[in-house]
C-alpha cells in the first residue's frame, strides 16, 4: 500500500512537471519528433510562428517579429563563426535574444521561478512559466527559422532529445542540433538557466547521463573559445 502510494505520488508529480519521457543512451535513439509533431508549427517564419508556455504547451501564442527584429537575430551570426564551437556560442546567444523578443509579446519575459538548481518544479497553472517541453519546442522553432535563413554553417537542426525514466528519475526534453562534420549531437537547453540567459549547449551523451549535467560541459561557454 505504501509503495503503491509512493508510485502514485511520483507519477502525479511527473505529470504536473510535464517533462516525462524515456531513453538514456546519448545517441540518435534519444531523439524524437513526438512533441514537434504535436505542438510545433509546421512551417514557422519570423512573421508567423507560435510560442509554447504554461507547461506542456498548455498555452500556445501566435508571434510575429518585424524585419528589424529578425535582422537583430541574424546579426548575432556575423561575422560568420570560424568553427563549430564558435557557432554553438552564436546559437545560444541568438536563442536568448529570441526569448526577449518573443517574451515581450507573450508575457513570458519574466523570471522563471520554476528553475531551481537546474531542476524544474511544478507550475500550478501560471501561464508565464515554461517547462522543458515548452523550452524544447520553442527552441526547436527558433533554430528551425535560423537554419532556414541559412544562418547555420556547421550545424543542422535535429529532432528533440529526451531522457529519464524508468531508471533516471529526472525526465527531460531538449532541442537538439547535429554538427555536420562530426555527426555529434548537442542539446540546447534553456530549461537549465533563467529567462534570456544564453542556454547551455551540451553534448547529447552528457545531457542524457547523470543529472543535472556539469556546466563545464557547456559547449557555448565564452570561457571555452575554440
Amino acid at each position: 500500500m505504501r509503495v503503491g502510494r509512493i508510485l502514485s505520488l511520483l507519477g502525479a508529480a511527473l505529470a504536473v512537471s510535464a517533462c516525462v519521457s524515456t531513453g538514456s543512451t546519448g545517441s540518435s535513439s534519444d531523439l524524437s519528433s513526438t512533441y514537434i509533431d504535436r505542438y510545433a508549427r509546421a512551417n514557422p517564419t519570423p512573421a508567423a510562428f507560435t510560442e509554447c508556455h504554461g507547461f506542456g504547451c498548455a498555452e500556445v501564442s501566435s508571434v510575429s517579429l518585424s524585419r528589424q527584429q529578425w535582422r537583430r537575430v541574424a546579426a548575432v551570426f556575423h561575422p560568420r563563426a570560424a568553427n563549430a564551437r564558435a557557432e554553438r556560442r552564436q546559437i545560444a546567444h541568438a536563442i536568448a535574444l529570441m526569448q526577449r523578443l518573443v517574451g515581450a509579446q507573450t508575457g513570458t519575459g519574466v523570471h522563471q521561478w520554476t528553475h531551481q538548481n537546474m531542476y524544474i518544479k511544478p507550475n500550478f497553472g501560471d501561464p508565464t512559466q515554461l517547462d522543458c517541453i515548452d523550452e524544447a519546442v520553442n527552441t526547436y522553432t527558433y533554430m528551425t527559422m535560423m537554419e532556414r535563413a541559412h544562418l547555420f554553417r556547421f550545424h543542422r537542426v535535429a529532432e528533440l532529445a529526451y531522457a529519464g525514466l524508468p531508471t533516471d528519475a529526472n525526465p527531460r526534453n531538449g532541442a537538439a542540433i547535429q554538427e555536420k562534420a562530426s555527426g555529434e549531437y548537442f542539446v540546447v537547453d534553456p530549461s537549465l538557466v533563467d529567462f534570456a540567459v544564453p542556454p547551455p549547449v551540451i553534448p547529447l551523451k552528457v545531457w542524457t547521463g547523470s543529472w543535472p549535467p556539469k556546466i563545464s560541459a557547456n559547449e557555448a561557454s565564452d570561457k571555452t573559445r575554440g
